[in-house]
């Protein structure tokens, strides 16, 4: 299984906002994409940062929501809760523990 995480500070008061988004909006369409595992919108409020964590059945599947424009349109679409630049790590999910 591979992981990808994202970090990005936030705009203050946006915290809220882009909760919601993640949930009502990122979220389903997540679950349409093939090999999606499942995904994690962990927040900071006394940091003002969340992380985006989408967890995938093959690194090709995580790949393909990127060169298909699903990752860059949920950045795009988010931006207005954005303080800063996101930042982007991988992973190879090593141990999971359900």
């Amino acid at each position: 299984m591979y992981a990808r995480v994202i970090q990005v500070p936030l705009k203050p008061d946006t915290l809220e906002k882009a909760t919601a988004y993640f949930r009502d909006s990122v979220g389903p369409a997540l679950k349409t994409l093939d090999g999606f595992k499942n995904s994690r919108f962990l927040t900071n409020s006394s940091k003002n940062t969340c992380l985006m964590v989408t967890l995938w059945e093959s690194e090709e599947a995580r790949q393909n929501a990127e060169t298909n424009g699903f990752m860059q349109n949920v950045l795009s679409e988010m931006k207005d809760y954005f303080a800063g630049p996101p930042t982007i790590d991988y992973y190879e999910v090593a141990v999971q523990v359900v």
